[in-house]
């Protein structure tokens, strides 16, 4: 089982609340993110909320230079209200209750807030992508991009890890007291829904897009024996 998907039970797929869970784990979980999906954040300075179902609360990710980022928890130490993004134009984060103001790093630097917003490790590579160390997160999950929304549904891309000369399908499943069926899907973003596996001719990230009719559920790419 490589990974799943899955949105807020009760709310329909859109883009920010769709995560891929790659592997349960003991410890800090490390949320991924493609810096190359937030327009924002190509600007330093740039700054986006990001909310996702695997995530208890909102997080700030803001672009301090070239290379790096900072991750900060967006609930405000004085009330608990939540912080908006940072402005690169005023140089600081500002709650919408009270008017606590914090830095780009999430440092008070006007109360009444006493204490600054939580901070977590990012770590940035060449490949565009950001690792964000979250000590309350059991898994390592990844945002999947919603492709497009149509009348009759959306499309969703799905990216994962492959391994060559190994095979594989899509399984799906509306709920978590349902069970996982194989499903088609397309090996292009516009391209017909209808191959039900594949064989990975090399290691590395491979793509598979799927119609997704229903308002949730869970996907898992499956490695077939």
């Amino acid at each position: 089982m490589i990974g799943s998907v899955r949105a807020l039970t009760g709310a329909s797929w859109f883009r920010l609340m769709v995560s891929e869970v790659q592997a349960l784990q003991t410890g800090p979980g490390t949320l991924y993110l493609l810096v190359a999906d937030y327009p924002a954040l190509q600007a330093i300075g740039g700054s986006v909320e990001i909310t996702l179902s695997v995530v208890d609360k909102p997080i700030i990710v803001t672009r301090g230079s070239e290379t790096v980022f900072y991750a900060i928890d967006s609930v405000c130490t004085h009330a608990g209200c939540k912080v908006g993004i940072y402005s690169a134009s005023s140089g600081f984060m500002q709650c919408p209750c009270h008017g606590s103001r914090y830095n780009i790093q999430g440092q008070v630097v006007r109360g009444p807030a006493e204490e600054n917003l939580a901070s977590f490790t990012t770590d940035y590579n060449e490949g565009g992508e950001l690792r964000i160390l979250l000590p309350g997160l059991p898994v390592d999950a990844k945002p999947v991009s919603l492709l497009v929304r149509r009348s009759d549904g959306i499309r969703l891309k799905l990216t994962f890890q492959v391994t060559a000369a190994q095979r594989y399908c899509l399984r799906y499943r509306s709920g978590s007291s349902t069970t996982f069926e194989t499903v088609p899907f397309a090996v292009t973003p516009f391209g017909p829904v209808s191959q039900l596996e594949f064989t990975a001719t090399g290691n590395g990230l491979r793509h598979l897009y799927v119609d997704a009719t229903g308002s949730r559920g869970f996907y898992v790419v499956d490695e077939i024996e």
